[in-house]
């Protein structure tokens, strides 16, 4: 398919759906004082492309942004980070508009804004917004495995939020709360059309010391508080949100939520779909699932590519650091699914 027609479908894609109100927050109860809008992903099968660490921030870190399959700049979806597109120098603190957003926009693509939402990652230049008890004083308990710079957020006080209402916050979550409020308002100052916030699930993960739930003993209902309380956020500040991993919310999460980024499902036989698949309650609702298999873990397009397009899900192959297109191999949808077949022949 050329550029210029796959640019296209995707701008159709997206322009078919592009007001979603303020529903998806009364859904979840919200009292709201005036309607929102946000740009709703496309759906369908369509090639996106995912990259949130660069060794240059901007436009210089990252693949054209145009070009044909299977390269990145044939993709229609972007998933970028939020401070490494920032219009300030360095990756700092975003202050207008972002040069890689409007790139991304003027060349037909969808742009989705990657956030740290779950734990804390301490070379962010926001890092003054969390005080460190809100990740647990550096201690290793709360430590992210794996990861010796990155600690999980004490979200046990979203556990009883009610979209719209802020005094439903308690202990560190007021905290946590207010310095995401700025990184998801800065997505939206950027001039992002969705938002991807990672780590939702720390009640399924232990922290370093061994210690359930990241450290804290979280428990699903914190995150799904937590979720609700992102989805209310990013819809209020004109943005669709994904979903990130945690499928099993994802039955609760998806009428409110506007698509989901999943990882490699397939390589631990989640399922993807059916019955009881990560993405399923999405895909039924013609929302978007985008899945990433990593080609450090063996997996190759020709162990999961046909079942993802079977499926109706967006699959494609990373590096598992997502810092370059070296790797990258997009699944070639089916000839005749949205935004990959070229009706000019």
């Amino acid at each position: 398919m050329s550029t210029v027609v796959r640019r296209l479908t995707c701008v159709a894609a997206a322009a078919a759906t592009t007001t979603a109100m303020a529903a998806g927050a009364l859904l979840l109860g919200a009292p709201l004082a005036g309607a929102a809008s946000w740009t709703r992903p496309p759906s369908g099968l369509l090639q996106w492309y995912w990259q949130i660490g660069t060794a240059k921030p901007g436009l210089a870190g990252l693949p054209p942004i145009t070009g044909s399959y299977p390269s990145p700049g044939a993709a229609g979806i972007w998933d970028t980070d939020l401070f490494y597109d920032s219009n300030t120098p360095h990756a700092g603190i975003p202050t207008g508009p972002s040069p890689v957003v409007r790139a991304l926009h003027a060349a037909g693509k969808y742009s989705i804004c990657y956030v740290e939402a779950g734990a804390q990652q301490t070379s962010f230049p926001d890092k003054r917004d969390f005080a460190p008890a809100d990740y647990g004083n550096y201690a290793k308990r709360y430590q992210m495995q794996g990861y010796p710079n990155e600690w999980w957020f004490d979200l046990r006080g979203f556990k009883s939020y009610v979209p719209g209402r802020p005094r439903t916050l308690h202990g560190a979550a007021v905290n946590i709360a207010a310095g995401l409020a700025k990184r998801i308002h800065w997505c939206a100052l950027e001039g992002q059309d969705a938002l991807e916030p990672d780590d939702l699930d720390g009640y399924t993960n232990r922290g370093a010391t061994g210690v359930k739930g990241g450290g804290w003993h979280l428990t699903r209902a914190d995150s799904l508080g937590f979720e609700r309380w992102l989805a209310f956020t990013a819809h209020h500040d004109g943005l669709a949100i994904f979903q990130k991993n945690d499928p099993a919310d994802a039955r609760i999460d998806a009428p409110t939520f506007d698509g989901m980024i999943i990882e490699e499902c397939n390589r631990y036989h989640d399922p993807c779909a059916g019955p009881h698949g990560d993405g399923t309650p999405y895909l039924k609702r013609g929302k978007p699932v985008l899945n990433a298999e990593y080609v450090q873990d063996g997996e190759t397009t020709k162990k999961f590519c046909s079942t993802d397009v079977a499926a109706g899900i967006s699959g494609a192959l990373f590096s598992v650091d997502l810092n370059n297109a070296k790797d990258y191999e997009p699944c070639a949808p089916a000839a005749g699914t949205a935004d990959l077949s070229d009706p000019l022949g």
